[in-house]
């Protein structure tokens, strides 16, 4: 299973939003991590819609953590990134063109690993990767 590059660009955003001890603008980000802004806006849009990071516009603005470090689950960030877990074709919603199905177990097997990935990543938090 490979993740999105926004997925990656998220968890970077939400490490470097953790070691600060003030709201850092989006340029700030974009600088730091050498990443385009309009991404970077994009991910901050997302993650602040999602209660994850908190936005303050105005002179004295800018992004932080919504929430405390240890309160930020790594599995929830990627839940809320990703489009999609389908990862084989028959995964993927509405009608499958897979001559196997619908007898073939593979599915079953993909959504079991679906769910242990996931159920790793909700056992750490963004304090534990730090």
């Amino acid at each position: 299973m490979r993740l999105s590059q926004a997925t990656d660009f998220s968890l970077r955003i939400l490490m470097v939003l953790a070691h600060r001890k003030s709201p850092a603008t989006v340029d700030e980000i974009s600088t730091e991590l050498g990443l385009v802004k309009s991404h970077v806006m994009k991910i901050v849009a997302k993650l602040t819609k999602s209660g994850i990071l908190h936005a303050r516009r105005g002179r004295s603005g800018g992004v932080e953590l919504g929430r405390p470090k240890d309160d930020i689950k790594i599995g929830d960030v990627v839940r809320i990134m990703e489009p999609d877990f389908a990862v084989v074709e028959c995964m993927k919603q509405g009608k499958s063109s897979c001559i196997f199905m619908p007898h073939c177990k593979l599915k079953s097997a993909m959504n079991d690993a679906r769910i242990s990935f996931l159920e790793t990543l909700d056992q750490r938090n963004l304090e534990s990767i730090l």
